[in-house]
């Protein structure tokens, strides 16, 4: 059952029974519950996991409260002295919790500083969260039993741990812990960890880009909500699925519908890191206890670690094996082009701004990386665009000194309008016609669908090197690229 369906069921039954804590004093019945706390106060660096453990016995509560780090020394409720064991570097207390509802005045002493510092903290649990705790096992009692092997990919890591549990640690955006069907969550998490019960098949998905994932492992059925409309959609299997109501529009990652994404009781949303920029969007879904993944597959410097994020879907999917079985089947014809030789050949990527400038690729990004893959040579060896942008815009005159004796010239449509014809090109900027490409008709364009099929990039490796060495199919036909008439 999906985490709002056991908070809600869990809710109304507490209510029914009357046993439900609120500010008028009453308490549940003696058990074990987890429950939403928040912190306030001191610098707001620091932070409690939540939702806690909450224990009753006898009629008095008593909370295990994690902290964020292992610095806190001791605590004071209501003037007693409380300590803490040390567990995964955090500092973990158990203390008395007086009355739900209710804002509770408590003291930590930090020892991060030069001296000790004693701050003033408000805690608050908030009864309508109340759930009956599951028998899960201690997180410290599972063991390492091995790690998801990966060549490629960097910005990601998964551990497997005794019980089929797994953790997914993605550099600078969170760690999750995949819970497998019918298993409980262990207790004793860090703060910082965030558990996804299986089956995740109830998905906010506004990582356009990982939409192929999903497909790929025949798994579109799982995205029931879309930060994609029907018209931005490139893929025929999610226009498929709009068309027949099986995926909804939910709105953009900067205004979703947070009352479709409630009452579909979505389990987890999957955003790009552009959700950094409406920070309050994120923490708007956090507090509707919704987990939010944010995805950092574009961060990969290596194409080919682009791809080996369907990794990371297939352990969210429970389709490990088949994951990395389509990996393997997709880097097989790019691994066998790394015994020929290279070309010489010179290539530059690109599009024509609004503006009238040229967009390029850095010399580090991963296109210019694919292109060395395939055997090519890109034109701009030396460009940094002095930011954590992948692209620089140049002016005409600029890219003119840098590209007119290319060899290929590559236009990118995945940003711009797919372009068809030379005239089309030269329209957006006559002085291409003195480049040598457009004078030997070797100029090609990308399709729309380029970024939204990461899990084509070893393909367009391939066809690199097709266009490159003029291996080209005899009617022409390429799966993401064509050459302009």
């Amino acid at each position: 059952m999906k985490r709002f369906r056991i908070l809600i069921a869990a809710a109304l039954l507490l209510v029914l029974l009357a046993g439900c804590a609120s500010a008028s004093g009453k308490k549940p019945p003696d058990g074990s519950y987890r429950i939403a706390v928040s912190l306030s106060g001191g610098t707001g660096r620091a932070s409690v996991a939540s939702p806690a453990a909450l224990r009753i016995e006898n009629g008095t509560m008593t909370a295990t409260l994690v902290w964020s780090s292992p610095n806190y020394d001791y605590m004071l409720v209501d003037g007693t002295h409380y300590e803490p064991e040390i567990v995964d570097g955090h500092s973990v207390f158990e203390i008395p919790v007086a009355a739900l509802d209710r804002e509770i005045a408590v003291v930590a002493d930090t020892v991060a500083m030069s001296v000790p510092h004693e701050i003033e903290y408000t805690l608050f649990f908030d009864s309508a969260t109340l759930e009956a705790a599951e028998d899960g096992p201690e997180w410290s009692s599972l063991s390492v039993v091995g790690e998801l092997p990966l060549r490629f990919a960097t910005e990601f890591q998964v551990t497997e741990y005794s019980g089929g549990y797994q953790l997914i640690e993605i550099n600078t955006t969170g760690r999750f812990l995949v819970v497998p069907e019918g298993a409980a969550v262990p207790n004793g998490l860090g703060a910082d960890v965030v558990p996804l019960r299986q089956p995740l098949d109830c998905v906010y998905l506004a990582a356009t880009s990982a939409m192929d994932f999903f497909r790929a492992l025949d798994s579109i059925g799982a995205v029931r909500l879309s930060g994609t409309d029907r018209n931005g959609w490139y893929l025929p299997e999610a226009r498929a699925a709009m068309d027949a109501g099986e995926m909804r529009f939910a709105g953009k990652y900067s205004a979703p519908d947070y009352e479709l994404i409630w009452s579909e009781s979505c389990d987890l949303a999957i955003e790009s890191t552009m959700i950094y920029h409406r920070p309050e969007v994120k923490e708007q879904l956090e507090k509707l206890g919704l987990p939010v993944l944010v995805e950092r597959s574009s961060y990969e410097a290596e194409p080919l670690g682009r791809m080996e994020w369907i990794k990371l879907y297939g352990v969210l999917l429970g389709k490990t094996d088949e994951a990395a079985a389509l990996f393997d089947a997709e880097t097989a014809a790019v691994e066998a082009l790394s015994g020929a030789e290279a070309t010489g050949r010179t290539v530059a990527f690109f599009y024509i701004t609004s503006t009238g400038t040229a967009n390029v690729r850095r010399s580090d990004d991963y296109v210019a990386r694919m292109i060395e893959l395939a055997g090519g040579e890109y034109v701009f060896s030396d460009l940094d665009s002095g930011s954590a942008l992948s692209t620089v815009n140049m002016t005409m005159e600029a890219f003119y000194d840098g590209a007119k004796d290319a060899d290929l010239l590559i236009y990118n449509s995945s940003i711009d309008a797919e372009l068809y014809t030379v005239d089309e090109l030269l329209a957006k900027s006559p002085l291409l016609a003195d480049f040598k490409a457009v004078r030997d008709g070797a100029v090609w364009c990308t399709g729309k669908n380029l970024f939204q099929e990461p899990m084509g990039l070893g393909k367009l490796i391939v066809e690199f090197h097709q266009v490159l060495t003029g291996n080209v199919p005899a009617d022409g036909e390429l799966d993401y690229l064509h050459r302009l008439t």
